[in-house]
């Protein structure tokens, strides 16, 4: 029986011939053989990214698509045990290295995040908080959806086809992306007053009226009743869709 670090070091350089495709000679593996392993790894990586970032994958030339999943399969050393966790690792590996893409194509980096997060949030735990569906969305205290997150995008990858987008576009984006009950991942747009508002939503529980004072109250504004009118609409439409999945107890 080998020593265990031997085997191990025998399972690193075979890890690495994976990855690299630089073969060392290891006792009793044949070269022949070992190519069909480097081929079935490679493919599951660049499967799992191609999943992860179908909207990338069309963005951007075969070629490229090819170079660059080739060169983080081979530079980096993937942090996570989980196989689905990779392409955050894969979208850092990008921003990280400041890859030429990036340069190539201004809405990568925001594009990326976007297809991240979606993935993310399809695989992001239950969670679970009290609530009940007995209440009015205008004067009853709104629980916010546990499963969500804010984004800040400078580039409108959410609305546009990514081949449409230019440097006229670039600008400030905020999104909600969450789940529902289906397990659909869906995002709406926000304004910065209703960022901050699902902000305060995300710490307790509040009614619209008190979101509004809340408002008001920290950034010294009044809004306006037709400002008012567009708050109700926006929670209205949010309970409808599950971005607010109800109310407090109490």
């Amino acid at each position: 029986m080998q020593p265990y670090n031997l085997t191990q070091s025998y399972q690193s350089q075979l890890a690495g011939y994976c990855r690299t495709g630089k073969w060392n000679d290891i006792p009793g593996v044949y070269t022949n053989h070992v190519q069909q392993y480097r081929r079935l790894v490679y493919n599951v990586v660049d499967d799992m990214l191609r999943n992860a970032f179908p909207v990338m994958n069309e963005l951007v030339t075969k070629q490229e698509w090819d170079d660059v999943v080739q060169f983080f399969f081979s530079s980096h050393s993937c942090h996570s045990p989980q196989v689905w966790y990779m392409p955050k690792e894969f979208y850092q590996f990008v921003l990280n290295s400041q890859h030429a893409l990036l340069q190539q194509y201004p809405c990568l980096a925001a594009l990326m995040q976007y297809e991240w997060m979606e993935v993310e949030l399809f695989m992001m735990e239950d969670r679970k908080v009290p609530h009940t569906t007995l209440g009015d969305v205008v004067f009853s205290k709104l629980v916010l959806n546990p499963e969500h997150t804010l984004m800040a995008l400078h580039y409108p990858v959410h609305q546009k086809k990514a081949t449409a987008i230019t440097e006229a576009d670039k600008g400030n984006y905020f999104i909600a992306g969450y789940r529902n009950t289906n397990g659909d991942v869906l995002f709406t747009d926000l304004s910065p007053a209703l960022v901050r508002m699902i902000e305060y939503l995300s710490v307790t529980p509040l009614s619209v009226k008190q979101l509004i004072e809340q408002l008001e109250s920290e950034f010294q504004l009044i809004l306006t009743e037709t400002d008012k009118q567009a708050v109700i609409q926006f929670f209205e439409t949010a309970y409808m869709q599950q971005l607010i999945i109800g109310f407090a107890d109490n």
